[in-house]
């Protein structure tokens, strides 16, 4: 039997008029948007991967935890769950050491940086 995760009932946001979803002005006439809030359960090779491979952080930027959730954000938004599967396994190999240095230096001080803000390691 699949284990199961019981989440709490999904709410809507109050109702935004002429908002798109990264917060800009949308033109006079287009359709009403809602915040929508939806949990997503990730594992530290997704988050790996999503911020290593679909983020946009810097080394400078992972001292910052608002820029990591930001750009998670963008990155979850971004995927599909095949892309989050394959950046992951990418993640991983290259955070093995099966890959470049640069690139496995930076997924290391990356995979530090999620561990202090998610509380999540390998």
């Amino acid at each position: 039997m699949m284990p199961g995760i019981l989440a709490e009932r999904v709410t809507a946001g109050r109702l935004v008029s002429n908002v798109d979803v990264f917060g800009g002005r949308e033109p006079q006439g287009s359709e009403t948007r809602i915040a929508v809030s939806v949990p997503v359960c990730l594992t530290f090779p997704e988050l790996l991967g999503l911020l290593a491979f679909q983020g946009s952080l810097t080394y400078e930027e992972l001292d910052d935890e608002s820029a990591i959730l930001e750009s998670l954000q963008y990155a979850v938004l971004q995927s599909d769950l095949f892309a989050m599967e394959s950046y992951a396994l990418r993640a991983m190999a290259t955070y093995e050491g099966n890959g470049k240095r640069e690139d496995f230096e930076f997924v290391t001080c990356l995979a530090a940086a999620i561990t202090r803000v998610f509380g999540v390691s390998a």
